[in-house]
Protein backbone atom coordinates (compact mmCIF):
# COMPACT_ATOMS: atom_id res chain seq x y z
CA UNK A 1 0.00 0.00 0.00
CA UNK A 2 1.20 3.56 -0.60
CA UNK A 3 2.34 5.60 2.34
CA UNK A 4 -0.44 7.05 4.48
CA UNK A 5 -0.78 8.56 7.93
CA UNK A 6 -1.45 5.98 10.60
CA UNK A 7 -3.85 6.25 13.51
CA UNK A 8 -1.07 4.88 15.67
CA UNK A 9 0.47 8.35 15.64
CA UNK A 10 -1.76 8.82 18.66
CA UNK A 11 0.01 6.00 20.42
CA UNK A 12 3.13 8.07 20.95
CA UNK A 13 2.95 11.27 22.96
CA UNK A 14 5.99 13.49 22.68
CA UNK A 15 7.13 17.09 22.44
CA UNK A 16 9.52 17.81 19.60
CA UNK A 17 11.98 20.68 19.69
CA UNK A 18 12.42 21.92 16.14
CA UNK A 19 15.97 22.24 14.88
CA UNK A 20 17.44 23.96 11.88
CA UNK A 21 19.77 21.75 9.87
CA UNK A 22 21.15 18.42 11.06
CA UNK A 23 24.21 17.50 13.14
CA UNK A 24 26.47 16.02 10.40
CA UNK A 25 27.87 18.34 7.85
CA UNK A 26 26.11 20.06 6.96
CA UNK A 27 25.14 21.43 4.15
CA UNK A 28 22.31 23.23 0.88
CA UNK A 29 18.75 24.57 0.76
CA UNK A 30 16.34 25.43 -2.04
CA UNK A 31 14.08 28.46 -1.64
CA UNK A 32 10.88 29.35 -3.41
CA UNK A 33 9.27 32.77 -3.03
CA UNK A 34 5.62 32.64 -2.08
CA UNK A 35 4.87 35.67 -4.23
CA UNK A 36 2.00 36.71 -1.97
CA UNK A 37 3.64 38.99 0.60
CA UNK A 38 2.95 42.72 0.46
CA UNK A 39 5.72 45.15 -0.38
CA UNK A 40 7.34 47.08 2.44
CA UNK A 41 6.89 50.83 2.61
CA UNK A 42 10.13 52.01 1.02
CA UNK A 43 10.30 55.15 3.14
CA UNK A 44 10.07 53.19 6.39
CA UNK A 45 12.58 50.63 5.13
CA UNK A 46 15.10 53.30 4.17
CA UNK A 47 14.83 54.84 7.63
CA UNK A 48 16.70 51.79 8.93
CA UNK A 49 19.74 52.51 6.71
CA UNK A 50 22.56 54.20 8.62
CA UNK A 51 24.98 56.76 7.24
CA UNK A 52 27.53 53.99 6.67
CA UNK A 53 25.03 52.23 4.40
CA UNK A 54 24.25 49.33 6.73
CA UNK A 55 20.86 48.23 8.01
CA UNK A 56 20.67 49.24 11.67
CA UNK A 57 19.70 45.99 13.45
CA UNK A 58 18.40 42.55 12.54
CA UNK A 59 17.12 40.01 15.07
CA UNK A 60 17.23 36.41 13.82
CA UNK A 61 15.74 33.35 15.53
CA UNK A 62 18.03 30.29 15.74
CA UNK A 63 16.58 26.97 16.84
CA UNK A 64 19.65 25.49 18.51
CA UNK A 65 21.81 26.81 21.33
CA UNK A 66 25.33 27.11 19.84
CA UNK A 67 26.73 26.27 23.32
CA UNK A 68 30.13 27.65 22.35
CA UNK A 69 31.70 29.72 19.58
CA UNK A 70 34.82 27.63 18.98
CA UNK A 71 36.09 27.56 15.41
CA UNK A 72 37.77 24.15 15.47
CA UNK A 73 34.81 22.05 14.35
CA UNK A 74 33.92 21.45 10.71
CA UNK A 75 30.66 19.78 11.80
CA UNK A 76 28.87 23.10 12.14
CA UNK A 77 25.22 22.04 12.36
CA UNK A 78 22.89 25.05 12.44
CA UNK A 79 25.86 27.36 13.14
CA UNK A 80 26.51 27.12 9.40
CA UNK A 81 24.08 30.00 8.82
CA UNK A 82 26.20 32.56 10.69
CA UNK A 83 29.55 31.19 11.88
CA UNK A 84 31.27 32.23 8.64
CA UNK A 85 30.65 35.85 9.61
CA UNK A 86 33.02 35.28 12.54
CA UNK A 87 35.62 32.90 11.10
CA UNK A 88 36.75 32.23 7.55
CA UNK A 89 38.26 29.41 5.51
CA UNK A 90 40.92 29.14 2.82
CA UNK A 91 38.36 28.93 0.02
CA UNK A 92 34.64 29.31 -0.60
CA UNK A 93 32.36 27.49 -2.98
CA UNK A 94 31.10 29.76 -5.77
CA UNK A 95 27.84 31.64 -5.19
CA UNK A 96 26.32 30.18 -8.37
CA UNK A 97 26.42 26.61 -6.94
CA UNK A 98 28.69 25.57 -9.81
CA UNK A 99 30.97 23.68 -7.42
CA UNK A 100 33.91 25.91 -8.34
CA UNK A 101 36.42 27.02 -5.71
CA UNK A 102 36.73 30.74 -5.00
CA UNK A 103 39.80 31.93 -3.07
CA UNK A 104 39.09 33.53 0.31
CA UNK A 105 41.97 33.65 2.81
CA UNK A 106 43.98 31.88 0.13
CA UNK A 107 45.07 34.24 -2.62
CA UNK A 108 45.91 31.46 -5.07
CA UNK A 109 46.83 27.79 -5.38
CA UNK A 110 48.92 25.73 -7.77
CA UNK A 111 48.58 21.92 -8.02
CA UNK A 112 51.76 19.92 -8.46
CA UNK A 113 52.36 18.13 -11.74
CA UNK A 114 51.25 14.80 -10.31
CA UNK A 115 48.30 16.34 -8.46
CA UNK A 116 49.32 15.04 -5.04
CA UNK A 117 49.96 18.46 -3.51
CA UNK A 118 48.85 22.08 -3.80
CA UNK A 119 51.04 25.10 -3.17
CA UNK A 120 48.79 27.68 -1.54
CA UNK A 121 49.54 31.38 -1.08
CA UNK A 122 47.70 33.37 1.58
CA UNK A 123 46.82 37.04 1.36
CA UNK A 124 49.61 38.69 3.34
CA UNK A 125 47.35 41.30 4.95
CA UNK A 126 44.76 39.16 6.77
CA UNK A 127 44.28 40.32 10.35
CA UNK A 128 41.80 39.30 13.01
CA UNK A 129 39.84 41.66 15.28
CA UNK A 130 42.82 42.03 17.63
CA UNK A 131 45.28 42.82 14.85
CA UNK A 132 46.99 39.41 14.68
CA UNK A 133 48.34 38.73 11.19
CA UNK A 134 47.30 35.29 9.87
CA UNK A 135 50.22 33.25 8.54
CA UNK A 136 50.87 29.80 7.13
CA UNK A 137 51.79 28.64 10.62
CA UNK A 138 48.30 29.56 11.82
CA UNK A 139 46.80 27.47 9.02
CA UNK A 140 48.92 24.50 10.03
CA UNK A 141 47.97 25.01 13.68
CA UNK A 142 44.23 25.02 12.90
CA UNK A 143 44.45 21.87 10.79
CA UNK A 144 46.46 20.01 13.42
CA UNK A 145 44.09 21.19 16.13
CA UNK A 146 40.91 19.82 14.56
CA UNK A 147 42.66 16.56 13.68
CA UNK A 148 43.80 16.15 17.29
CA UNK A 149 40.27 16.94 18.49
CA UNK A 150 38.79 14.21 16.27
CA UNK A 151 36.84 16.79 14.25
CA UNK A 152 38.54 16.17 10.90
CA UNK A 153 35.45 14.92 9.10
CA UNK A 154 35.95 14.03 5.44
CA UNK A 155 39.70 14.46 5.54
CA UNK A 156 40.20 11.19 3.64
CA UNK A 157 42.58 12.68 1.06
CA UNK A 158 44.31 15.16 3.35
CA UNK A 159 47.81 14.18 4.45
CA UNK A 160 49.75 17.14 5.84
CA UNK A 161 50.75 20.80 5.56
CA UNK A 162 54.33 21.96 4.98
CA UNK A 163 55.03 25.62 5.73
CA UNK A 164 57.23 27.18 3.04
CA UNK A 165 57.28 30.79 4.26
CA UNK A 166 55.04 33.15 6.24
CA UNK A 167 52.34 33.19 3.59
CA UNK A 168 52.97 30.05 1.54
CA UNK A 169 52.39 26.41 2.38
CA UNK A 170 52.10 23.09 0.62
CA UNK A 171 48.99 21.00 1.21
CA UNK A 172 49.80 17.34 0.61
CA UNK A 173 47.19 14.77 -0.41
CA UNK A 174 47.40 11.03 0.27
CA UNK A 175 46.44 10.50 -3.37
CA UNK A 176 45.11 12.64 -6.19
CA UNK A 177 41.62 13.87 -5.20
CA UNK A 178 39.09 12.76 -7.86
CA UNK A 179 36.87 15.81 -7.35
CA UNK A 180 36.73 19.08 -5.41
CA UNK A 181 33.85 17.65 -3.37
CA UNK A 182 36.24 15.07 -1.92
CA UNK A 183 38.52 17.77 -0.45
CA UNK A 184 35.84 20.32 0.31
CA UNK A 185 36.09 19.99 4.09
CA UNK A 186 39.81 20.78 4.37
CA UNK A 187 39.57 23.61 1.86
CA UNK A 188 36.17 25.18 2.58
CA UNK A 189 34.89 23.94 5.96
CA UNK A 190 38.04 24.24 8.05
CA UNK A 191 38.04 27.59 9.84
CA UNK A 192 41.32 29.47 10.27
CA UNK A 193 42.22 31.67 13.23
CA UNK A 194 45.29 32.98 15.02
CA UNK A 195 47.18 30.57 17.25
CA UNK A 196 48.29 33.53 19.41
CA UNK A 197 44.69 34.73 19.89
CA UNK A 198 43.52 31.23 20.75
CA UNK A 199 46.23 30.71 23.34
CA UNK A 200 45.91 34.24 24.76
CA UNK A 201 42.20 33.67 25.42
CA UNK A 202 42.54 30.07 26.56
CA UNK A 203 40.23 28.98 23.76
CA UNK A 204 37.43 30.72 21.92
CA UNK A 205 34.34 29.12 23.42
CA UNK A 206 33.05 32.42 24.81
CA UNK A 207 35.57 34.97 23.49
CA UNK A 208 36.09 34.21 19.79
CA UNK A 209 38.61 36.22 17.79
CA UNK A 210 38.07 35.73 14.08
CA UNK A 211 38.95 37.37 10.81
CA UNK A 212 35.37 37.72 9.59
CA UNK A 213 33.27 40.72 8.65
CA UNK A 214 31.41 40.56 12.00
CA UNK A 215 32.76 40.80 15.57
CA UNK A 216 31.07 39.08 18.50
CA UNK A 217 30.17 41.66 21.16
CA UNK A 218 27.96 39.56 23.42
CA UNK A 219 27.33 35.84 23.89
CA UNK A 220 25.03 34.26 26.45
CA UNK A 221 24.76 30.48 26.25
CA UNK A 222 21.17 29.43 25.71
CA UNK A 223 20.09 32.99 24.99
CA UNK A 224 21.79 34.98 22.25
CA UNK A 225 24.80 35.88 20.14
CA UNK A 226 25.27 39.56 19.24
CA UNK A 227 27.62 40.64 16.45
CA UNK A 228 28.66 44.05 15.14
CA UNK A 229 29.96 44.83 11.65
CA UNK A 230 33.76 44.85 11.55
CA UNK A 231 34.86 48.26 10.21
CA UNK A 232 38.47 47.04 10.02
CA UNK A 233 37.68 43.90 8.06
CA UNK A 234 40.70 42.88 5.98
CA UNK A 235 38.51 41.73 3.09
CA UNK A 236 36.99 45.16 2.40
CA UNK A 237 39.63 45.81 -0.25
CA UNK A 238 38.87 42.46 -1.94
CA UNK A 239 35.08 42.64 -2.11
CA UNK A 240 35.05 42.21 -5.89
CA UNK A 241 37.00 38.93 -5.53
CA UNK A 242 35.23 37.36 -2.55
CA UNK A 243 31.83 35.66 -2.45
CA UNK A 244 28.81 37.57 -1.18
CA UNK A 245 28.96 36.24 2.37
CA UNK A 246 31.90 38.54 3.13
CA UNK A 247 29.68 41.63 3.03
CA UNK A 248 28.42 42.90 6.40
CA UNK A 249 25.20 44.63 5.34
CA UNK A 250 23.84 44.85 8.91
CA UNK A 251 25.33 46.96 11.70
CA UNK A 252 24.05 44.85 14.62
CA UNK A 253 23.15 41.20 14.03
CA UNK A 254 21.46 39.54 17.00
CA UNK A 255 20.83 35.79 17.02
CA UNK A 256 18.21 34.79 19.60
CA UNK A 257 17.94 31.15 20.68
CA UNK A 258 14.27 30.19 20.22
CA UNK A 259 14.02 26.40 20.29
CA UNK A 260 10.26 26.09 19.76
CA UNK A 261 8.85 27.11 16.39
CA UNK A 262 5.59 28.15 18.03
CA UNK A 263 7.50 30.66 20.18
CA UNK A 264 9.30 31.97 17.11
CA UNK A 265 5.97 32.45 15.33
CA UNK A 266 4.76 34.57 18.25
CA UNK A 267 8.01 36.56 18.13
CA UNK A 268 7.43 37.34 14.46
CA UNK A 269 3.83 38.29 15.11
CA UNK A 270 4.68 40.72 17.90
CA UNK A 271 7.70 42.15 16.08
CA UNK A 272 10.48 41.04 18.44
CA UNK A 273 11.99 38.87 15.68
CA UNK A 274 12.85 39.89 12.11
CA UNK A 275 13.84 36.53 10.63
CA UNK A 276 13.00 32.87 11.26
CA UNK A 277 13.82 29.96 8.96
CA UNK A 278 11.83 27.23 10.71
CA UNK A 279 8.24 28.43 10.64
CA UNK A 280 5.99 25.39 10.07
CA UNK A 281 4.23 25.45 6.71
CA UNK A 282 0.94 25.29 8.62
CA UNK A 283 1.69 28.81 9.91
CA UNK A 284 2.83 30.20 6.58
CA UNK A 285 -0.48 31.94 5.82
CA UNK A 286 -0.10 34.11 8.92
CA UNK A 287 2.75 35.92 7.21
CA UNK A 288 2.05 35.79 3.47
CA UNK A 289 -0.67 38.43 3.96
CA UNK A 290 1.29 40.46 6.54
CA UNK A 291 2.91 43.51 4.87
CA UNK A 292 5.75 43.41 7.42
CA UNK A 293 7.18 40.17 6.03
CA UNK A 294 8.25 38.21 3.01
CA UNK A 295 7.92 34.42 2.90
CA UNK A 296 9.83 31.72 1.07
CA UNK A 297 9.29 27.99 1.28
CA UNK A 298 12.59 26.28 1.97
CA UNK A 299 13.71 22.68 1.46
CA UNK A 300 17.00 22.02 3.21
CA UNK A 301 19.55 19.67 1.75
CA UNK A 302 20.12 17.83 5.02
CA UNK A 303 18.01 14.68 5.33
CA UNK A 304 17.42 12.04 8.01
CA UNK A 305 18.25 8.41 7.30
CA UNK A 306 18.43 4.91 8.77
CA UNK A 307 21.55 2.87 8.15
CA UNK A 308 21.85 -0.79 9.18
CA UNK A 309 24.91 -2.29 10.80
CA UNK A 310 26.61 -3.97 7.87
CA UNK A 311 28.22 -6.50 10.23
CA UNK A 312 24.96 -7.66 11.85
CA UNK A 313 21.90 -7.23 9.63
CA UNK A 314 21.41 -9.30 6.48
CA UNK A 315 19.65 -8.03 3.37
CA UNK A 316 16.28 -9.69 4.09
CA UNK A 317 16.14 -8.36 7.66
CA UNK A 318 17.09 -4.89 6.46
CA UNK A 319 14.26 -4.86 3.94
CA UNK A 320 11.81 -6.22 6.50
CA UNK A 321 12.58 -3.24 8.72
CA UNK A 322 12.26 -0.75 5.87
CA UNK A 323 8.90 -2.02 4.61
CA UNK A 324 7.60 -1.86 8.20
CA UNK A 325 8.37 1.87 8.41
CA UNK A 326 5.94 4.56 7.29
CA UNK A 327 8.14 7.63 6.86
CA UNK A 328 5.04 9.84 6.67
CA UNK A 329 4.25 8.81 10.24
CA UNK A 330 7.87 9.21 11.34
CA UNK A 331 8.31 12.66 9.80
CA UNK A 332 5.08 13.85 11.40
CA UNK A 333 6.27 12.63 14.79
CA UNK A 334 9.54 14.53 14.27
CA UNK A 335 7.71 17.85 13.98
CA UNK A 336 5.96 20.28 11.67
CA UNK A 337 9.05 21.11 9.64
CA UNK A 338 9.63 17.55 8.40
CA UNK A 339 8.26 15.90 5.26
CA UNK A 340 8.77 12.31 4.06
CA UNK A 341 11.84 11.63 1.93
CA UNK A 342 11.49 10.13 -1.52
CA UNK A 343 15.20 9.72 -2.30
CA UNK A 344 18.65 9.92 -0.70
CA UNK A 345 18.75 13.68 -1.22
CA UNK A 346 16.32 16.25 -2.55
CA UNK A 347 15.76 19.25 -4.80
CA UNK A 348 17.95 21.46 -2.58
CA UNK A 349 21.01 20.04 -4.34
CA UNK A 350 22.26 21.37 -7.67
CA UNK A 351 22.86 17.83 -8.96
CA UNK A 352 19.36 16.63 -8.04
CA UNK A 353 17.11 15.42 -10.85
CA UNK A 354 13.57 14.03 -10.77
CA UNK A 355 14.99 10.85 -12.27
CA UNK A 356 16.62 10.22 -8.88
CA UNK A 357 13.29 9.83 -7.09
CA UNK A 358 12.76 6.36 -5.61
CA UNK A 359 9.02 5.86 -6.09
CA UNK A 360 7.88 2.25 -5.86
CA UNK A 361 10.67 1.25 -3.45
CA UNK A 362 10.61 0.53 0.28
CA UNK A 363 11.24 4.23 0.90
CA UNK A 364 7.88 5.26 -0.56
CA UNK A 365 5.86 2.04 -0.13
CA UNK A 366 4.84 1.13 3.42
CA UNK A 367 3.82 -2.54 3.36
CA UNK A 368 3.55 -4.57 6.58
CA UNK A 369 2.73 -7.79 4.70
CA UNK A 370 5.87 -7.49 2.63
CA UNK A 371 7.81 -6.74 5.82
CA UNK A 372 6.57 -9.98 7.32
CA UNK A 373 7.51 -11.91 4.18
CA UNK A 374 11.06 -10.62 4.44
CA UNK A 375 11.10 -11.49 8.15
CA UNK A 376 10.30 -15.09 7.23
CA UNK A 377 13.10 -15.10 4.65
CA UNK A 378 15.49 -13.68 7.23
CA UNK A 379 14.59 -16.40 9.75
CA UNK A 380 13.75 -13.77 12.36
CA UNK A 381 12.95 -15.40 15.73
CA UNK A 382 11.89 -12.38 17.77
CA UNK A 383 15.35 -11.10 18.65
CA UNK A 384 15.49 -7.53 19.93
CA UNK A 385 17.21 -5.19 17.49
CA UNK A 386 19.22 -2.29 18.88
CA UNK A 387 18.91 1.21 17.43
CA UNK A 388 21.29 4.03 18.33
CA UNK A 389 20.72 7.73 17.83
CA UNK A 390 21.95 11.02 19.21
CA UNK A 391 19.94 12.07 22.25
CA UNK A 392 18.25 15.14 20.81
CA UNK A 393 14.48 15.40 20.76
CA UNK A 394 14.10 15.11 16.99
CA UNK A 395 16.10 11.88 16.73
CA UNK A 396 14.38 10.44 19.80
CA UNK A 397 10.96 11.27 18.38
CA UNK A 398 11.85 9.48 15.15
CA UNK A 399 13.22 6.47 17.02
CA UNK A 400 10.11 6.14 19.20
CA UNK A 401 7.80 6.21 16.19
CA UNK A 402 9.95 3.64 14.38
CA UNK A 403 9.76 1.45 17.47
CA UNK A 404 5.95 1.61 17.38
CA UNK A 405 5.85 0.85 13.63
CA UNK A 406 8.20 -2.12 13.86
CA UNK A 407 6.15 -3.55 16.69
CA UNK A 408 3.14 -3.61 14.33
CA UNK A 409 5.17 -5.92 12.07
CA UNK A 410 6.34 -8.11 14.94
CA UNK A 411 9.86 -6.67 15.22
CA UNK A 412 11.25 -5.86 18.66
CA UNK A 413 13.36 -2.73 18.93
CA UNK A 414 15.44 -1.25 21.75
CA UNK A 415 16.43 2.45 21.56
CA UNK A 416 19.75 3.73 22.85
CA UNK A 417 19.92 7.55 22.67
CA UNK A 418 23.47 8.72 23.42
CA UNK A 419 25.65 11.82 23.27
CA UNK A 420 27.22 12.78 19.96
CA UNK A 421 30.69 11.70 21.13
CA UNK A 422 29.38 8.32 22.30
CA UNK A 423 27.49 7.89 19.03
CA UNK A 424 30.67 8.46 16.99
CA UNK A 425 32.57 6.00 19.19
CA UNK A 426 29.92 3.29 19.01
CA UNK A 427 29.75 3.37 15.22
CA UNK A 428 33.38 2.24 14.96
CA UNK A 429 34.03 -1.45 14.13
CA UNK A 430 35.21 -1.99 17.73
CA UNK A 431 31.65 -1.63 19.04
CA UNK A 432 29.80 -3.24 16.14
CA UNK A 433 28.14 -5.77 18.45
CA UNK A 434 26.28 -3.04 20.37
CA UNK A 435 23.89 -1.80 17.67
CA UNK A 436 21.92 -3.01 14.66
CA UNK A 437 20.84 0.25 13.05
CA UNK A 438 21.40 3.98 13.41
CA UNK A 439 19.40 7.16 12.83
CA UNK A 440 21.06 10.43 11.95
CA UNK A 441 20.97 13.37 9.59
CA UNK A 442 23.42 14.20 6.83
CA UNK A 443 24.05 16.77 4.14
CA UNK A 444 26.79 17.93 1.82
CA UNK A 445 27.77 20.33 -0.97
CA UNK A 446 25.84 18.19 -3.45
CA UNK A 447 23.53 15.20 -3.44
CA UNK A 448 26.36 12.84 -4.32
CA UNK A 449 28.54 14.67 -1.79
CA UNK A 450 26.05 13.76 0.96
CA UNK A 451 26.64 10.07 0.22
CA UNK A 452 30.28 10.13 1.34
CA UNK A 453 29.87 8.72 4.86
CA UNK A 454 27.03 6.46 3.78
CA UNK A 455 28.66 4.79 0.78
CA UNK A 456 32.42 5.34 0.72
CA UNK A 457 34.13 2.17 1.97
CA UNK A 458 37.18 4.14 3.08
CA UNK A 459 35.69 6.33 5.84
CA UNK A 460 35.67 3.80 8.69
CA UNK A 461 38.78 1.64 8.52
CA UNK A 462 37.86 0.12 5.17
CA UNK A 463 34.09 0.28 5.77
CA UNK A 464 31.32 2.80 5.33
CA UNK A 465 30.13 4.75 8.37
CA UNK A 466 27.55 1.98 8.97
CA UNK A 467 30.20 -0.76 8.61
CA UNK A 468 29.36 -1.96 5.11
CA UNK A 469 32.10 -3.37 2.89
CA UNK A 470 31.11 -3.69 -0.76
CA UNK A 471 33.57 -3.21 -3.63
CA UNK A 472 30.76 -2.82 -6.17
CA UNK A 473 29.21 -0.02 -4.10
CA UNK A 474 32.63 1.63 -3.87
CA UNK A 475 33.10 1.46 -7.63
CA UNK A 476 29.68 2.94 -8.35
CA UNK A 477 30.12 5.67 -5.74
CA UNK A 478 33.56 6.71 -7.00
CA UNK A 479 32.29 6.84 -10.57
CA UNK A 480 29.32 9.03 -9.62
CA UNK A 481 31.58 11.32 -7.59
CA UNK A 482 34.31 11.82 -10.21
CA UNK A 483 33.95 15.11 -12.09
CA UNK A 484 33.89 13.45 -15.51
CA UNK A 485 31.06 11.05 -14.62
CA UNK A 486 29.13 13.04 -12.02
CA UNK A 487 25.77 12.91 -13.77
CA UNK A 488 22.22 11.70 -13.25
CA UNK A 489 22.81 8.39 -15.03
CA UNK A 490 25.65 7.33 -12.74
CA UNK A 491 23.96 8.67 -9.62
CA UNK A 492 20.87 6.62 -10.47
CA UNK A 493 23.03 3.50 -10.79
CA UNK A 494 24.27 4.09 -7.25
CA UNK A 495 20.73 4.52 -5.90
CA UNK A 496 19.40 1.43 -7.66
CA UNK A 497 22.22 -0.67 -6.23
CA UNK A 498 21.73 0.70 -2.71
CA UNK A 499 17.99 -0.02 -2.84
CA UNK A 500 18.56 -3.50 -4.29
CA UNK A 501 20.92 -4.35 -1.41
CA UNK A 502 18.83 -2.57 1.23
CA UNK A 503 21.78 -0.54 2.45
CA UNK A 504 19.94 2.68 3.38
CA UNK A 505 16.54 4.12 4.18
CA UNK A 506 15.73 7.82 3.87
CA UNK A 507 13.28 9.13 6.47
CA UNK A 508 12.61 12.83 6.16
CA UNK A 509 13.60 16.18 4.67
CA UNK A 510 13.21 19.58 6.30
CA UNK A 511 10.63 21.80 4.62
CA UNK A 512 9.65 25.05 6.28
CA UNK A 513 8.76 28.66 5.65
CA UNK A 514 11.52 31.23 5.85
CA UNK A 515 9.91 34.44 7.10
CA UNK A 516 11.89 37.68 7.06
CA UNK A 517 11.33 41.41 7.26
CA UNK A 518 9.94 43.04 4.13
CA UNK A 519 12.64 45.68 4.55
CA UNK A 520 14.97 43.09 3.06
CA UNK A 521 15.16 43.42 -0.71
CA UNK A 522 16.98 40.16 -1.31
CA UNK A 523 18.08 37.34 0.99
CA UNK A 524 21.61 36.07 0.41
CA UNK A 525 22.10 32.33 0.05
CA UNK A 526 25.48 30.71 0.48
CA UNK A 527 25.38 27.28 -1.18
CA UNK A 528 21.64 27.44 -0.55
CA UNK A 529 21.95 28.30 3.16
CA UNK A 530 20.35 31.64 3.97
CA UNK A 531 22.77 34.18 5.39
CA UNK A 532 20.87 37.21 6.74
CA UNK A 533 23.99 39.17 7.68
CA UNK A 534 24.88 39.45 3.97
CA UNK A 535 21.38 40.22 2.67
CA UNK A 536 20.52 43.34 0.66
CA UNK A 537 18.03 45.78 2.21
CA UNK A 538 15.79 48.37 0.61
CA UNK A 539 17.74 51.60 0.36
CA UNK A 540 21.14 49.93 0.06
CA UNK A 541 23.11 50.33 -3.15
Amino acid sequence: MKKKMLALLLAVSMTVTLAACGSMTNKGADSKGSGTSAEADSGDAKSHILENGRYDKLVVAISEDPQDLEGDDVNLGSRYYWIYGIYESLFDMADDNSGELVPCMAESYEPSEDGTSWTVKLHNDITDWEGNNITANDVKYCFEKIIAAGQAIRFDYYDSIEVIDDYTFKMNWKEVPPAISEIEFPLVRTLIFSQKAYEDHGGMATTPVGTGCYKVTDFVTGSKVVMEANDDYWGLKYQDQLTGRHKATVQTLELDVVTESSTAVVGLENGTLDVCSYVPLADEEKFTSDPRYKVEEVVQGDYWYIAPNGQRMGEDLRKAVYYAIDNQAVSTAMGGQYVPSTSLGNSAYADYDEALELDGTYITDYDVDKAKDYLDKAGYKGETLKLICVNNETATAAAQMIQVLLEQAGIKLEINAVTNDTYNTMTSPTYSDQWDMMINTIGGPSMVGSWHLLMDNEVNNGLTFSLIEDSKLQELYETATADATHDTEHMREVLDYVIDKGYLYSIANVSTALVYTANMEEMYYREGYYTPGAAKFIGQE
